[in-house]
C-alpha cells in the first residue's frame, strides 16, 4: 500500500532533472506515515522527491554530463506534465507551486520520499493508504516519462512485481518505436572508451553505469580496471530472466576499451545500499 499526499511541486531555487524535484506536503504530519528514515525537509518545508523506477540522464555530476538534448527533454515533459507552465530552457515558468500529489511507501537513506508522481488531484483523502495497480500507474509521470522513451527503467528491490511489469511495458513500448533515447541508447552496444574519453559524453548509457564510470575515471585508472572497481564493493542486483543474484561488475563486459551491460535495463532489480 502506499501513502497518497497531496502539495505542491517547486523548482525555483533549485536544480532538478528528470527524475527529481521538490514537493511541499498540504499536510506535513502525512510524512511520518512512510517507512524507513525521516523525511528531510529545508526551511521552506520541501521534500525532494526521487521518482520511482526510472533514472534520467544526468544534466550535472561530478562535472560531467550526459547528452543535454535528452536529459532536458525528460525535464520539460516532467514539469509541463505537471502543470508548471512554460519551459526551464525556454520561456519563463511562471506556476512554481503547481498542485499534485505523490504516492510513496518509503524515503530512502539519504531521507528523500521515493514516489509515483501526478499531476492535479486525487479521490481519496490526503494520507489516505491507497492500492495502486497498473491503471493507475499508467497515470504516473515516471510511466509517462518511460512510455516516451524519455529516461531509463531503474528498479529497486520492494517495488512490486506487478507494478514493476507493468513499467516494463511501457519501456518496451517506447523501444520498439524507437522513441526518445533509445535509437542512441549504447548501454547493451557499448560505449568506446578513448584516450580523451570523448565516448562518455556522447554515448547515451544507463546512468548508473555513467555515474560509475565518471566516479572511475575522476581516479585515473586505466579503463581495464574498472571492472575491479566495480566490485570493491558490487552493487548487488537480481536478474529477472534466469532469478539469479548477481551484481553490477559481473554485468559488465570490457573488451577492446569498449564498457557495455550484457542485461537490459529492466532485467535488473537492485539493492538499495
Amino acid at each position: 500500500m502506499f501513502t497518497a499526499i497531496s502539495g505542491t511541486f517547486h523548482i525555483t531555487g533549485y536544480n532538478p532533472d528528470g527524475d527529481s524535484l521538490h514537493f511541499q506536503a498540504l499536510n506535513t504530519d502525512n510524512w511520518g506515515r512512510l517507512r524507513g528514515r525521516p523525511v528531510q525537509l529545508n526551511r521552506l518545508g520541501q521534500a525532494q522527491l526521487l521518482l520511482e523506477g526510472i533514472d534520467a540522464l544526468e544534466l550535472n555530476f561530478e562535472g560531467r554530463h550526459q547528452p543535454l538534448k535528452y536529459a532536458r527533454e525528460a525535464l520539460d515533459f516532467l514539469l509541463s506534465h505537471l502543470g508548471i507552465r512554460g519551459n526551464l530552457f525556454g520561456p519563463s515558468h511562471a506556476r512554481d507551486g503547481a498542485a499534485g500529489y505523490i504516492l510513496a511507501r518509503h524515503a530512502e537513506k539519504n531521507r528523500r520520499p521515493v514516489a509515483f508522481v501526478f499531476a492535479g488531484a486525487h479521490e481519496w483523502p490526503d494520507g489516505e493508504k491507497v492500492f495502486l495497480d497498473a491503471a493507475l500507474i499508467r497515470k504516473s509521470v515516471n510511466y509517462l516519462l518511460l512510455r516516451e522513451g524519455l529516461v531509463y527503467p531503474t528498479y529497486y528491490e520492494g517495488l512490486y512485481a506487478d507494478l514493476r511489469e507493468e513499467l516494463t511495458r511501457g519501456v518496451q513500448e517506447a523501444r520498439k518505436k524507437r522513441l526518445g533515447l533509445w535509437p542512441r541508447d549504447c548501454t547493451n552496444s557499448g560505449v568506446a572508451m578513448d584516450e580523451g574519453r570523448n565516448g562518455l559524453d556522447k554515448c547515451i548509457i544507463l546512468p548508473k553505469l555513467f555515474r560509475r564510470l565518471v566516479r572511475f575515471l575522476k581516479e585515473n585508472r586505466d579503463i581495464s580496471e574498472f571492472k575491479d572497481y566495480l566490485a570493491a564493493p558490487p552493487d548487488p542486483a537480481i536478474h529477472l530472466p534466469t532469478g539469479r543474484f548477481t551484481n553490477l561488475a559481473a554485468l559488465v563486459e570490457l573488451r577492446d576499451h569498449t564498457v557495455k551491460l550484457t542485461a537490459a535495463p529492466e532485467e535488473l532489480v537492485f539493492k538499495e545500499s
